[in-house]
């Protein structure tokens, strides 16, 4: 009785060591690249210099960060908005922070017409 006690208390012991290393394991892996966009999705950048003026395409997305994961909104029509810096993603792709909206919005999607003012040389 005492080695069957003694084998059902070793199995145990072992089962519940396989379930916390599964388990440690599991909550310690490293985050995928859309999550890792979402937590920068609340990123601003306001501490910068005077801004540039921006013309937006119609339809154009503002989004709460420089991923297009972020959420955010769709403009129905053409626009300007205040560019103050840009920012280049984990995927390579540029995005400027139009200050006056507190949002993002992805370079393809904006032009710097005005008077031969060119876009943000600042780095947000």
């Amino acid at each position: 009785m005492i080695m069957y006690l003694s084998r059902a208390l070793a199995t145990a012991a072992l089962a519940a060591g396989l379930t916390f290393t599964t388990l440690t394991t599991t909550a310690s892996a490293a985050p995928s690249a859309p999550q890792e966009a979402l937590a920068r999705c609340g990123f601003y950048g306001d501490d910068v210099p005077a801004p540039a003026t921006m013309h937006y395409k119609a339809g154009s997305w503002f989004r709460g960060g420089p991923y297009a994961e972020c959420d955010g909104y769709k403009t129905p029509s053409q626009g300007w908005a205040a560019a103050t810096c840009y920012f280049i993603n984990d995927y390579g792709s540029k995005w400027y922070y139009a200050s006056d909206w507190r949002s993002w919005v992805y370079s393809g999607n904006v032009t710097f017409p005005i008077d031969g003012e060119p876009a943000p040389t600042n780095r947000c």
